[in-house]
């Protein structure tokens, strides 16, 4: 398979992964509309918060997996690993705007998470831990996000994966925040 090729399916891959909506299928028993409850984003967070948290993990844990899953694919195909973010970015785009929902989606911060621990394994595990222990103690997803991708980034250059990885790592952290933040996320807002 050519270059080209393999960008198409990671394109192709990742959006459609993105798209499930695994809020709104988590919860759809509920009754409850995920768009008119908490902060009307149709992620996680919300769904921990004002649903149930045991649903709002599981969300958590399949929008990460739809991260990671193209990043897994792209590997399989043999893609050369400089590409893989492509997968993983198809999937968050496709998290922002499925096709399955309408086109209205969540933030991405948990496909995002899927994402870099694709990408960088142990940085990614051990930052989405750190995250999880911070929202814990102080309640707060914004303050969870920050603290997981600051020991993603202090591990990656230790643990010694490549530029290319941590590079396209920081840049989608920086797009997942501009874009959690038009959705009412603010990091100094308690959740």
């Amino acid at each position: 398979m050519d270059t080209s090729s393999h960008i198409i399916v990671m394109l192709i891959v990742g959006y459609l992964l993105g798209s499930i909506p695994f809020a709104r299928l988590f919860t759809i028993r509920s009754g409850i509309d995920l768009f008119e409850v908490g902060t009307g984003n149709p992620g996680a967070a919300n769904v921990f918060r004002k649903i149930d948290k045991r649903i709002g993990a599981a969300v958590f844990l399949a929008d990460g997996l739809k991260g990671a899953l193209p990043i897994l694919v792209a590997y399989i195909a043999g893609t050369p690993q400089d590409l893989w973010i492509i997968g993983g970015s198809a999937a968050i785009v496709g998290h922002w705007y499925p096709i399955f929902n309408r086109f209205k989606g969540g933030a991405g911060l948990a496909t995002g998470a899927g994402v870099v621990t694709g990408l960088m394994p142990l940085a990614g595990i051990t930052g989405i831990i750190a995250g999880l222990l911070m929202i814990a103690w102080v309640k707060s997803s914004a303050h969870g996000a920050l603290t997981g991708l600051i020991v993603i980034l202090l591990l990656a250059i230790p643990l010694g994966y490549q530029w290319p990885s941590m590079v396209a790592s920081l840049m989608l952290a920086l797009v997942l925040f501009a874009k959690a933040s038009t959705q009412g996320w603010k990091p100094g807002r308690k959740d």
